[in-house]
């Protein structure tokens, strides 16, 4: 527990020396499916003052026997020097790189009479240290839940919250897909005044609902 908080408190402090100026959240922005390769696109944007490149991912459908796992693209990012992975890159470059898959891509469909629900199945709390002193302390939730609607549901998931809410921000329907593509938000960076997470969370139907 003390290894622990020792990491908790360090990484929090190497995050917070230039203080209000850096910190930021995360987000979500659904890019669109390519109905040729059955892949959903969307990007995390990390909303700080560090430079960094959003990060692409894609959902694959092409396996029916096998539930589609998100998957971070990495070769968008690759150094042309050092032949290394850089997120900070010249984002002109990638901005071309992005644009070229865009144009392949269908936007999704928003759903606004789906009232999807987080289904809480374990929670708890413990206490860790703030990002500004070690010697205070504060909560941290730590969830597995699911995202149910209307037959259909989410596998497990999982987040660290330092607040004790988690709900539902984004909700789309893929185009030539029976799924949908909720974003569920919470507090999930307590450095500073605190930060949102926004994760991307894959609804496929019921096997009952399949029959």
């Amino acid at each position: 527990k003390r290894l622990l908080k020792a990491i908790i408190f360090s990484q929090c402090f190497i995050t917070s020396t230039s203080f209000a100026t850096t910190g930021g959240g995360q987000s979500i922005e659904l890019l669109g499916y390519e109905h040729k390769e059955k892949k959903l696109f969307l990007f995390r944007h990390f909303e700080d003052a560090s430079g960094r490149l959003p990060q692409l991912y894609y959902y694959q459908f092409n396996n029916t026997n096998k539930a589609p796992a998100l998957i971070e693209v990495k070769s968008l990012y690759i150094n042309p020097q050092t032949k290394q992975i850089d997120y900070y890159l010249d984002h002109k470059q990638f901005d071309r790189e992005i644009a070229k898959i865009q144009k392949r891509l269908t936007p999704l469909i928003e759903v606004k009479d789906l009232a999807p629900a987080i289904n809480i199945t374990n929670q708890t709390a413990v206490q860790v240290p703030t990002w500004y002193d070690e010697h205070e302390s504060q909560d941290q939730y730590n969830y597995l839940y699911q995202v149910k609607s209307n037959g259909f549901s989410s596998a497990v998931q999982q987040a660290t919250a330092y607040r004790p809410e988690l709900h539902i921000a984004q909700k789309f329907r893929i185009p030539k897909q029976n799924k949908i593509l909720v974003t569920v938000e919470y507090f999930g960076i307590p450095i500073e005044t605190g930060y949102n997470i926004e994760d991307p969370v894959l609804l496929t139907p019921n096997k009952a609902s399949r029959r």
